[in-house]
């Protein structure tokens, strides 16, 4: 796993499909990829019928054509040469693209609201339809002004062929593309960003600008902010990773302590997982130092049916832990980590060795660089952040001084994983940049001495963040003198992607430079599904509790087996979103936890069938079936299971309820026949 600084590489493995699906149409899921409600303020967006104000009307020596349906909703597109070398400016140009999308109230725009989702190595106008959701009530007063920045999206995309599609070792790959890029692979620093940006500014005319920026965008907004700060009216910060998380193994410390509290607050809040796990620290440290001592390895399938070879060290565990919170995740692998790790303990592997399967490598392919480029991820961040080397040393030097640098680092930097697991190439920044190379200065993200703008300043993030965690965001938002920091409870990275809440707060800070009453934020919006137990046999389970309003007639084991039928339900339901599925395909298949296949698909709406042959979360229990899930309205969820097997004896479910539904968690209740008798029972939702 790379260094998880906003965006990262990793999360667009696995949205990259969703993002680039916004050039064509309006994602009916805007929380990233995930099969959720349109929560988000504004409505679906539909194609202008006029087209944009004169007043912000891209100069006609700028103009070019747009790209996807950015012109269907109301774009005016254009692409400005700017210098590739700054130190040069009679030499090379890049070309900037940028899409305005303007104002519906007479008059001039109070200002144009610049958004920058962060990676780095991310297209900013692939998003375009989930912003310009996000900001719908904006559009009456403001400008919406996309720019997608230098080496990325469709300012000349770096394309590395072997980073970008996973077609050699990692050191290979990065050492080819440093080369490929020759002198060049210094001059896409985060400093070159900010003055491509204004020079957008200049050019078409806006004296004032709000800024949101998101993980990685943070860098963005602070070489801005400290260069251009007359410019700003607002600025807003969603998960910013910022100049100190540029110091070397800084954010990886945070990181990697953050994991803690992450899992903690997870299983606490999850009413499956808190009964079963009363001291989740306590749990987790002691995961931890099983696979220290000894990993594990083992064949699993992954999301969509594939079978991976899976070596679970603790640098992979740490790895698995960290990218729980990214948009997408919905905190799968979080809620099952301690589940998997009891398990474990009794000899159990396969859910350990599952969800090692489950998270995408760092070596594979990335898709479409214009997307997600993995070239511009490495050229930035490997020169926006402090290596623990000289630039002038060669690789051995380098190897020497990062293990020097890593020696004199306190022996609980990571606590409580290793400073072997937090170095590892999987979750170290300063490691895997080792292979590139800096033929020149580049451009810092602040210069020295910086002054931070004194303009309304709104700052988020997610107390279960592992990728910028709120340790980090703090010291960030310790920099702007009028800043606000406001924490989301159960929310990951980039709070907006989480909850309506949060992203209501954002829209409305634009508005009125006011924070508003943050008291949405204290509660979790949504509780994110976590396990308790993965039972090996159905007598391992809980039971169901009775339902006194049905007339129950089954006893203790068989509501065990409904237990365990459900599971296998809700299993393939939560493996669908990170499959294919998640992905934004419309249909994926996966294998059950011990057995059996499912296959799922999503109709326009977004609601999402799932078929279940023959699949098996304890191995003594075989459920067939349909679940059928309302993931675009109100998460409702009705299931149709058959339930055979040596340990029952035998019938059909009907199952209801909601899954992933916003407010207190719910029940599902379950009714039918099991072995002659009547079933009327129900287990909590996760």
């Amino acid at each position: 796993m790379k260094r998880n600084t906003l965006l990262p590489a990793v999360l667009i493995a696995s949205l990259a499909t969703v993002l680039a699906q916004a050039q064509t149409a309006v994602p009916s899921r805007v929380r990233f990829s995930q099969h959720q409600p349109n929560r988000l303020s504004g409505q679906a967006l539909t194609p202008r019928t006029q087209p944009p104000r004169l007043a912000t009307m891209v100069p006609p020596d700028l103009r070019v054509q747009c790209q996807g349906n950015a012109q269907l909703l109301g774009a005016a597109c254009g692409n400005l040469p700017v210098p590739l070398d700054r130190q040069h400016p009679a030499g090379a140009k890049i070309g900037i693209y940028f899409e305005l999308y303007s104002h519906t109230n007479p008059g001039p725009a109070e200002s144009a609201i610049l958004v920058n989702p962060g990676g780095p190595g991310l297209g900013t106008t692939p998003f375009r339809a989930l912003i310009l959701t996000v900001l719908a009530q904006n559009l009456d007063a403001h400008d919406v002004l996309l720019i997608d920045d230098r080496g990325r999206g469709f300012s000349a995309a770096i394309n590395c062929a072997e980073l970008q599609h996973g077609t050699a070792a990692f050191e290979k790959a990065e050492s080819d593309c440093a080369a490929q890029l020759g002198n060049a692979d210094s001059l896409y620093g985060t400093g070159d960003v900010a003055m491509d940006t204004d020079a957008v500014r200049a050019a078409l005319g806006y004296d004032r600008v709000d800024y949101w920026g998101g993980s990685y965008g943070g860098e963005d907004v602070t070489a801005y902010a400290t260069r251009y700060g007359q410019h700003l009216r607002s600025i807003v910060l969603d998960a910013p990773d910022g100049t100190p998380g540029l110091k070397a193994f800084s954010l990886d410390g945070n990181q990697a302590r953050s994991t803690v509290r992450e899992v903690r607050l997870d299983c606490l809040r999850s009413p499956t997982c808190s009964v079963d796990h009363s001291d989740p620290d306590a749990e987790f440290v002691r995961l931890i130092q099983v696979i220290r001592s000894d990993p594990i390895q083992g064949w699993a399938y992954d999301p969509n049916g594939n079978p991976v070879l899976v070596t679970l060290d603790e640098g992979a565990l740490l790895y698995l832990a960290i990218n729980g919170s990214l948009p997408g995740s919905q905190f799968i692998v979080t809620g099952e980590l301690l589940a998997a790790g009891e398990s474990l303990s009794h000899g159990d592997l396969a859910p350990l060795l599952r969800l090692g399967a489950e998270v995408v490598p760092l070596v594979t392919d990335y898709g479409d660089p214009t997307s997600d480029s993995q070239g511009d991820y490495f050229t930035t961040l490997c020169v926006d952040a402090q290596q623990p080397w000289e630039w002038s040393a060669p690789l051995r030097e380098r190897a020497r001084q990062f293990a020097d640098a890593v020696e004199d680092l306190p022996s609980d930097h990571f606590a409580p994983f290793s400073k072997v697991a937090g170095t590892s190439l999987g979750v170290s920044l300063e490691k895997q940049c080792l292979w590139w190379q800096k033929p020149s200065p580049s451009s810092p993200v602040t210069l020295s001495h910086p002054t931070y703008p004194n303009v309304p300043t709104l700052v988020l993030d997610g107390d279960m963040d592992t990728v910028v965690p709120m340790e980090e965001v703090r010291k960030v938002a310790a920099l702007f003198p009028q800043s606000t920091f406001v924490r989301v409870a159960e929310a990951g990275h980039v709070t907006f992607g989480w909850s309506s809440c949060a992203a209501n707060l954002e829209s409305q800070f634009f508005e009125t430079l006011q924070v508003g009453d943050t008291r949405c934020t204290e509660t979790p919006e949504t509780v994110w599904p976590a396990l308790g137990r993965f039972p090996l046999i159905a007598a391992h389970a809980r039971p169901a509790e009775v339902d006194t309003s049905g007339a129950n007639e089954i006893g203790a084991h068989e509501r065990k087996v409904v237990t365990v039928a459900v599971a296998t339900a809700i299993d393939a339901v939560k493996r669908s979103t990170l499959g294919a599925i998640g992905a934004g395909a419309a249909s994926g298949s996966g294998v059950g936890l011990r057995a059996g296949t499912f296959e799922s698909t999503v109709d326009a709406n977004g609601n999402e069938t799932t078929s279940l042959k023959n699949c098996s979360f304890a191995t003594d229990v075989i459920v067939n079936g349909t679940v059928t899930w309302a993931s675009g309205s109100d998460m409702s969820l009705v299931a149709d299971l058959a339930v055979t097997g040596s340990g029952t004896a035998g019938g059909a479910l009907h199952i209801d309820g909601a899954f992933e539904a916003a407010g207190p968690v719910g029940n599902f209740k379950i009714s039918g026949v099991l072995g002659g008798r009547q079933v009327a029972v129900f287990i909590p939702g996760e």
